[in-house]
């Protein structure tokens, strides 16, 4: 029988049980302690509540480190880069003067400084380094800012980029939430048994959550997420004008131009339900009395499989996308998705009329999507993928 391995897992971004959403950090930090002394080291700056965390954190059989920060207010500008300098300095802080004494560190990206931070000492220190990525940065920055997706805005970034390279190649095993990631990230041509695509997924199925749809004469569509530059929200506004007969709209979140689109949603009538932040149990719940999830996000943004596809297909919606990423494409081509211009609220409208005409499609489609969840976001199943790439490593 193998010997308890003391392992670290570096979550900058990390959300807790009581706090949105359900993160795959403390997930895969659950997962380890069962055989494992798992450490985790994440802010004090909770990044989804923009907020600091005042009391500690209990999490059984797992120690945490909270690493101070300012805090910012955007999640994209000068005060946020200050901030996570800060958090960096102190992370660095944290491994040179805490006796390290961690056989392997699971790695969240970004920040692409704290596996940099990692990987410059990982042969002194002699540990295994697994980074799992969330997101592409500074790739990433080309949904927020589309005028820098271009080969100038490239070229100002090409610096970033070798610094993001660099990193990813101190990686002794790669994981993420997408195809489009890991290829992004696997600089070195690792052998396959050490990259794992593995969803963000669900700790459970929302679908079978004891909830009974209401027999409603229209459908209702849902948003759930972050109101920002990546997100083609106003689309969906303008489109609520048009399908309002038939069609209900709500969106759950927050976000800088939420202001923003609640003055455009006034002036066009206020056909859109405008319900805030919820604790993630009752988000998921109205998720899963919808009829219909939408994903408008930017055709220049690169995200892949996110976090709220994730709860789309948990919560077994028919999801209506615009999102160009070849590989959501095809996962919604099985037919639990329609896809719709990027931009075009004209087309949007048309696509919710004519599933709210189709309650039968509605249905089938949802049929589909239930599957898919159960075979990839279920991550009592699709997280063991992860927790066998850690073992072969500690071995």
């Amino acid at each position: 029988m193998q010997a308890r391995k003391k392992v670290l897992i570096v979550a900058p971004y990390v959300t807790f049980p009581d706090e949105p959403g359900a993160n795959r950090f403390i997930t895969i930090a659950k997962m380890l302690s069962q055989k494992h002394d798992v450490t985790l080291v994440t802010s004090r700056f909770c990044h989804i509540l923009k907020s600091r965390r005042i009391r500690s954190k209990n999490l059984d059989g797992i120690s945490v480190i909270f690493l101070d920060e300012p805090g910012y207010k955007l999640n994209v500008g000068f005060e946020r880069l200050k901030s996570h300098h800060v958090f960096c300095r102190n992370f660095e802080k944290f491994i040179l003067e805490n006796h390290f004494k961690y056989d392997l560190v699971y790695s969240a990206y970004p920040l692409i400084k704290t596996n940099y931070i990692l990987g410059k000492m990982k042969e002194k220190l002699n540990f295994k380094l697994v980074i799992d990525i969330q997101d592409i940065w500074p790739e990433s920055i080309f949904g927020p800012m589309p005028f820098l997706s271009n080969n100038f805005g490239k070229l100002i970034l090409f610096p970033i980029s070798r610094y993001a390279n660099q990193a990813y190649a101190y990686a002794d095993a790669l994981v993420a939430v997408s195809e489009t990631y890991i290829n992004r990230a696997d600089v070195n041509q690792l052998d396959s048994k050490y990259k794992e695509v593995v969803y963000i997924g669900a700790d459970s199925l929302h679908f079978n959550l004891k909830s009974d749809k209401l027999h409603r004469e229209k459908i209702m569509a849902t948003y759930i997420g972050t109101m920002a530059g990546s997100y083609d929200l106003e689309t969906i506004v303008r489109a609520s004008t048009i399908c309002k007969d038939q069609v209900e709209i709500q969106f759950i979140g927050t976000g800088p131009h939420e202001e923003r689109l609640k003055k455009l949603n006034s002036e066009l009538g206020g056909y859109v339900n405008f319900r805030g932040t919820l604790p993630y149990d009752q988000a998921m719940m109205s998720l899963k009395c919808s009829d219909i999830a939408i994903n408008p996000i930017v055709s220049t943004a690169q995200q892949s499989i996110t976090n709220k596809l994730s709860d789309y297909f948990c919560c077994g919606l028919p999801i209506l996308s615009c999102q160009e990423n070849l590989e959501v494409k095809q996962l919604l081509a099985s037919g639990g998705g329609v896809h719709y211009q990027s931009g075009n609220f004209k087309d949007l409208a048309q696509k919710l009329i004519l599933l709210a005409e189709d309650r039968v499609k509605l249905s089938r489609m949802s049929n589909i999507n239930k599957k898919i969840a159960q075979e990839f976001f279920l991550r009592e199943k699709s997280y063991m993928k992860i927790i066998c790439l850690v073992e072969r490593l500690l071995r």
